[in-house]
């Protein structure tokens, strides 16, 4: 058997700490979309900032960067647009008062 063989390693998704706050560029780099995404995200209400973004900019939380990545699963793995995105969350958290969903 070759000894310079080494099986392949996976990679574990970061996980961002829940105490902490991300910049919109960070957030964006985090959840693995463009920076106008996280924006477009925001405008439809998937998220908001953590932060009021007039006064202390826009920083997101552990839970924005996740909703982040659910929305942007469901809009390019599974082709779902901005509103089928909308209802699908507001189904969730109507789930998610009954009983807690995972993704």
């Amino acid at each position: 058997m070759n000894d310079s063989f080494t099986r392949p390693q996976t990679v574990e998704r970061f996980r961002p700490d829940p105490g902490r706050l991300y910049n919109v560029d960070v957030t964006a780099r985090l959840a693995g979309v463009p920076r106008h995404s996280v924006l477009v995200y925001c405008r439809w209400g998937f998220v908001h900032p953590a932060t009021n973004p007039e006064s202390e900019g826009w920083y997101f939380d552990s839970d924005a960067i996740s909703a982040i990545r659910s929305a942007e699963y469901l809009r390019v793995s599974r082709g779902v647009n901005l509103p089928g995105v909308r209802v699908i969350f507001q189904l969730v958290e109507e789930v998610g008062r009954k009983r807690p969903v995972n993704w």
